[in-house]
């Protein structure tokens, strides 16, 4: 597994590679958050825009299910702590002043749907699929299950959780869940033209917009936004005063 960060339109474009393509891209504790921590460190005054590339075939297999046999004899409450923990990393993503572009291919599977929420703008290729085994191993989704019950419609929720359907990527789209669904063989120049269209926005204006619609998400109301349109709005005043 190999983690890369590169940087290109001087250092506002953050490409940061996951490669655990021979295992479908899954994760355990220690991959995530050193993805996590690399997006992090991506996300440095100059950068504007972040690309997140998972190698291979499939966007993300899930937990690396060889850690599950750290499970044996775990209580539930340690169990329920470390579940708490993955989806505090994510959330890590999710905070990130900038936002994060990404392809989405292949399969998206268990905890790669809370990987898929946390990125601010994926694009889907047609064949893109998302499945949830959980149920099938004996176990009910618990971030993951959050996600999927706050984000689908009430049945489809049940229909995903319980494994015994998956959703499509035109459903992903339907859903909120990806930007927008691409022919398989146009997703990486898709993804080419929205990291091009982003970076004609300034960063600053980029950051604000990023500010906008987490604030607003995480709190349901819009205090955050007067205060951060705000400042655009000023700054903007203040550059075109200087220029004019």
């Amino acid at each position: 597994m190999t983690i890369t960060l590169t940087h290109g339109h001087d250092g506002r474009l953050a490409r940061v590679r996951y490669d655990n393509a021979a295992r479908g891209n899954c994760f355990d504790t220690t991959t995530l958050h050193r993805l996590v921590d690399t997006l992090e460190t991506a996300a440095d005054g100059t950068c504007a825009v972040i690309r997140l590339d998972m190698a291979g075939r499939h966007f993300c297999a899930g937990w690396d299910t060889s850690s599950f046999t750290a499970l044996a004899g775990a209580t539930r409450e340690e169990v329920a702590a470390d579940l708490r923990a993955s989806d505090t990393a994510v959330a890590r993503i999710r905070r990130l002043p900038v936002p994060v572009v990404a392809a989405v291919r292949g399969r998206i599977i268990g905890f790669g749907v809370g990987l898929l929420s946390a990125v601010h703008l994926p694009v889907a290729a047609a064949d893109a699929r998302l499945s949830l085994p959980e149920a099938r191993y004996g176990f009910a989704p618990a971030g993951v299950g959050h996600t999927i019950a706050r984000s689908v419609p009430r049945p489809h929720a049940y229909h995903l959780l319980t494994g015994v359907a998956e959703a499509t990527a035109g459903q992903l789209r339907d859903w909120g869940l990806v930007a927008r669904v691409v022919p398989d063989d146009e997703l990486d120049e898709a993804v080419d033209d929205l990291v091009d269209a982003l970076l004609a926005v300034p960063g600053a204006t980029l950051r604000a917009v990023v500010g906008v619609v987490e604030s607003s998400l995480a709190t349901g109301t819009a205090d955050q936004a007067y205060d951060i349109s705000a400042r655009t709005i000023v700054a903007g005043q203040t550059t075109r005063g200087a220029t004019g």
